[in-house]
Order: structure tokens, then sequence, then C-alpha cells
């Protein structure tokens, strides 16, 4: 392989750890946060950080009053 092969790799490399950390991270915060340890986050659970709590029903987006991982992962990336 070429040198520039080798870099790119090793680039990609890095960038796909560095996405596997930050996914991990999330999960991480999201485990903190569920005290009943459901697997979901209620509003109630959620107390514990005002910018989440208050906007809560905007990234519940199926609307059934508690936040899966993923919907949380949304909040969590910005």
């Amino acid at each position: 392989m070429k040198k520039t092969s080798y870099i790119t790799l090793f680039a990609f490399s890095i960038f796909s750890t560095l996405g596997f950390a930050a996914s991990n991270n999330v999960a991480e915060q999201f485990e903190k946060l569920d005290r009943n340890q459901d697997g979901f986050l209620t509003r109630a659970e959620t107390a514990v950080d005002p910018a989440l709590w208050s906007r809560f029903s905007s990234y519940d987006q199926d609307k059934d009053s508690r936040l899966s991982l993923s919907e949380y992962g949304t909040y969590a990336s910005k």
C-alpha cells in the first residue's frame, strides 16, 4: 500500500474510535439518570438536568412520557 493509504486508514480508525467513545458516553449518562433502571427516563428522572427537563416533551418523539436511549441521544448530541 502507498503511504497515503496507510494514513487514510489510520485516520478512519481514529474517527471510528472517537465515535464509539462518544456514543458510549451518552449511554453512561443515560444509565446514571435512569434511577429505576427500566431503560427509560421519566420527566422526574430528568429533573437533575434543568435543560433536559424543560424540553422533555420536545425530545419525547413518540409521546409516551418517557425517553428512550435513542431519544436521549438526540438531546445529548446537541
